[in-house]
């Protein structure tokens, strides 16, 4: 891997986000530094494409289509140096998902197709990436897609992805948070509920607390709404 110790400096950067709001800047401007330095660095890309998709997260709800437009234009970047980068396929990913959520999905059937192909490029690199991230992303795609004959939407194929996304990331919440949302979707309280249970229950993951706090908020509004 090219520039291996700043990946392994910044990678542990983004991965401690929460215990300093700091964190997050720092990156960037050593990112932004090193794709100058280096314009051929695809994972410096990618990397990028995931801090606005964090910022976006974090973000107002006025300003979360700006972060991940900015996480797609760096991810778009990065595939295009690189097509078979881990990190700015599944990034890329990722923020068309979250922007198109915010543009709305029928103003957005465009994007269904790159992402599902970027995510079946990246089970074909790492299935395991981001706990299980591109089987999460396609059962989501499947489950919020419409239906044919206007788009992919079906959620036989999506249990099927989030099941495996469990199975690759069992403590990561929101694989089960998904899976409970296409539960309910499909009217399996009893499913939907074991999924929102566990999330509920489950000891919050070091250094993410902030992040796990949030979901279980989520699944506890859901689990009311049963």
């Amino acid at each position: 891997m090219k520039h291996e110790n700043t990946y392994k400096s910044v990678r542990k950067l983004i991965d401690e986000r929460e215990l300093d709001d700091e964190n997050l800047d720092a990156v960037y401007s050593e990112l932004t530094e090193l794709v100058e330095e280096d314009p051929s660095c695809a994972w410096a890309f990618g990397l990028l494409s995931e801090i606005y998709y964090w910022f976006g997260e974090a973000a107002d709800p006025g300003d979360k289509l700006f972060c991940f437009g900015e996480g797609v234009k760096f991810g778009e970047q990065g595939v295009e140096i690189d097509e078979n980068s881990l990190e700015s396929s599944f990034w890329l990913a990722a923020n068309y998902g979250s922007f198109g959520q915010e543009k709305g999905i029928m103003k957005s059937l465009a994007l269904v197709t790159p992402i599902r192909d970027l995510c079946e490029r990246v089970i074909e690199m790492d299935e395991v990436y981001f706990y299980g991230g591109p089987w999460r992303i396609l059962g989501r795609l499947y489950n919020k897609a419409p239906g044919f004959p206007f788009s992919i939407g079906d959620n036989e194929k999506a249990e099927e992805c989030l099941l495996k996304a469990v199975e690759l990331g069992p403590k990561f919440y929101l694989n089960h948070l998904f899976l409970a949302e296409l539960y309910i979707s499909k009217r399996d309280k009893e499913s939907a509920r074991e999924q929102l249970e566990w999330i509920i229950e489950a000891p919050l993951n070091k250094n993410h607390e902030r992040e796990d706090e949030g979901y279980k908020e989520e699944a506890r509004r859901l689990l009311r709404d049963l």
